[in-house]
């Protein structure tokens, strides 16, 4: 036996050294300090289990290929019986659980065609102390009429609790309001479409009391269409960053909703990995290495899963975010009616590298030339990484900009213009990697390359060549004649709650990169990385290129005057002399 099996089988919980040896008088001074060897060896063969969760004569009986195979037990259940989901002991409640009561929660909203093996797999449990609650998130299909007259003596002894809600409020509306129902100390989850083994609770109850000092226990499940099991030893920072943990196989006190809250309504998706973290940060789970559920990806009659309703990006940022799992960016594309250049711009976004977690977020202002078609179909193609905002309506730039960041969940949010693109693969890890290392600075861009139609090559700005400091103010922006050292919002990354807040004023014409960096500048300092990463694309369609002298000068004013009214109190006098001076409105007539 090697040492990765060794740990494998301690990680499983399978073997307790101290109850191994408590089992007969002698046992201790035999086995001295290697209980583990000593019952890989000969104690398995004497009829000693090697923890109270696993018993060894109930395993050989049992499988009686096992039995002639000559193997250990719990090596045979470690390395094959678990995967093909082996019983590990005889029905029953274990000794001394029964005082164990658990209240399990089924939401459910139209599932009547379903739900009925889900009901059945929850009440043939060998632990019997427990409550199922099965909460209606405002079905349509008649489940509560079916349930009263499938389960009337099941309902009417308080086996079932049918907790009807007014109105569909999603599911983490349904479960809080089945915890603020619920009767019995511990609680546990099942959805509507899978299938309880019947002893989960029994192997929850054995773990809750045998760990009195547990708050919550988890164990493993198996997927109908996948043959591998998953579950694992508990580790806190690898459950930040994916989870592995199924609701179903995961129950807790209740302790933990009254002290800490219950699921948050605010998640669409993902509600139930956000419940699970926000616990085991306080209370980490027991693990459980027994098979306890199986999940149906597709069970026939189902309803669509919210998987393939909801878009999994901004809810999974969101997590990571919150409970530090990885840096999180969220890259925002605005466009309108683009769709000569989308695509790369889509394109250069996607090869972006790094270790961090991304968010792709497409806001179309109401595209009428394919643009929105083109962004659907990468979002159909990447539904972990990009979606889309916008409802076909065209607002304007500064409306596109104000939602784009409002929807922004990562840290870091970065801007792609539509008909521009990112050159370099190391960008967001770049530039995010800047503001991590200097937490004053509210925002950082960097030298841009400008390609202009019918030109050919590419040319950097001469404002921003001459650059030589990574930290500017709004001392350095005055500086320059036109006071967009930014030049393009292609090129930046914000701290996304800054842009979150930023006033309505910077939005009332077009929001403006000096306007904002003037903003921002009050903030913190505003970075600058000399190294090109971003083209600036210039062509006649361009918002500001294909726009005429005049608009052009309006339009300056305009955002000088934005930026005149955030500006720090030093900087307002010579930005109205620039103003007065370079952007007086004509005289009449």
């Amino acid at each position: 036996m090697n040492r990765d099996e060794v740990a494998r089988i301690e990680a499983s919980g399978l073997f307790d050294p101290l109850w191994y040896v408590g089992q007969r008088d002698g046992l201790a001074r035999e086995a001295g300090r290697r209980p583990l060897k000593h019952y890989l060896r000969t104690g398995w063969r004497e009829g000693l289990s090697p923890s109270p969760f696993f018993d060894g004569v109930h395993y050989l009986a049992a499988h009686p290929d096992v039995a002639a195979s000559s193997l250990n037990p719990l090596r045979h259940y470690i390395h094959w019986g678990r995967d093909e989901r082996r019983s590990i002991r005889p029905p029953g409640e274990g000794e001394g659980t029964g005082a164990i009561a658990f209240s399990v929660i089924m939401p459910t909203y139209n599932r009547r065609a379903v739900i009925d093996e889900s009901i059945r797999s929850v009440l043939v449990q060998t632990h019997r102390a427990f409550e199922l609650i099965v909460v209606d998130d405002g079905s349509t299909d008649g489940t509560g009429d079916w349930l009263r007259a499938a389960y009337a003596p099941e309902l009417a002894s308080g086996r079932i609790v049918y907790l009807p809600l007014p109105a569909n409020g999603g599911v983490a509306v349904a479960r809080n309001a089945a915890l603020a129902a619920a009767r019995h100390p511990w609680i546990a989850y099942a959805d509507s479409d899978n299938i309880l083994a019947p002893g989960l609770l029994d192997a929850f109850a054995r773990r809750i009391t045998f760990y009195p000092h547990a708050r919550a226990v988890y164990g493993c499940f198996a997927r109908e269409s996948w043959p591998d099991v998953v579950g694992r030893p508990f580790d806190l920072a690898e459950l930040a960053r994916a989870n592995f943990i199924d609701l179903g196989v995961y129950a807790h006190h209740i302790d933990l909703f009254h002290e800490l809250g219950g699921f948050d309504v605010t998640l669409r998706r993902l509600s139930d990995w956000d419940l699970i973290l926000k616990f085991a940060h306080r209370f980490p789970p027991v693990f459980v290495d027994e098979v306890l559920l199986t999940y149906r990806d597709d069970p026939p009659g189902g309803h669509v899963r919210i998987t393939a309703s909801e878009p999994l990006p901004p809810p999974l940022t969101r997590i990571l975010r919150r409970y530090g799992g990885r840096r999180t960016i969220t890259s925002v594309i605005v466009c309108y009616n683009q769709a000569g250049f989308i695509t790369g711009a889509l394109d250069s976004v996607l090869a972006q590298q790094g270790d961090f977690h991304h968010e792709v977020i497409v806001a179309d202002d109401g595209s009428t030339d394919g643009t929105a078609e083109i962004a659907r179909a990468y979002a159909a193609k990447y539904p972990w990484l990009v979606h889309m905002i916008g409802d076909g309506t065209n607002r304007g730039i500064a409306e596109n900009y104000r939602r784009a960041f409002a929807a922004a969940d990562g840290t870091y949010c970065a801007v792609l213009e539509g008909d521009d693109f990112w050159h370099d693969r190391e960008k967001l890890a770049r530039q995010s990697a800047f503001l991590d290392a200097n937490p004053d600075c509210s925002m950082v861009f960097s030298r841009i390359e400008v390609e202009a139609a019918g030109q050919g090559g590419r040319h950097t700005l001469e404002r921003q060549d001459r650059l030589r400091r990574e930290r500017l103010t709004g001392a350095d922006f005055l500086a320059e004649p036109t006071l967009n050292l930014i030049a393009n919002f292609s090129c930046c990354m914000f701290r996304t709650d800054l842009v979150q807040a930023l006033p309505p004023v910077l939005y009332d014409h077009r929001l403006s990169e000096f306007g904002l960096a003037f903003h921002l500048e009050r903030i913190g300092p505003l970075g600058y990385m000399r190294r090109p990463m971003s083209v600036y694309r210039q062509h006649a369609d361009g918002v500001w290129s294909g726009a005429s002298a005049e608009a052009r000068r309006a339009s300056g004013r305009r955002v000088r005057e934005a930026a005149w009214e955030v500006a720090d109190e030093r900087y307002r006098p010579a930005l109205r002399a620039i103003i007065d001076r370079d952007f007086a409105p004509p005289p009449p007539g």
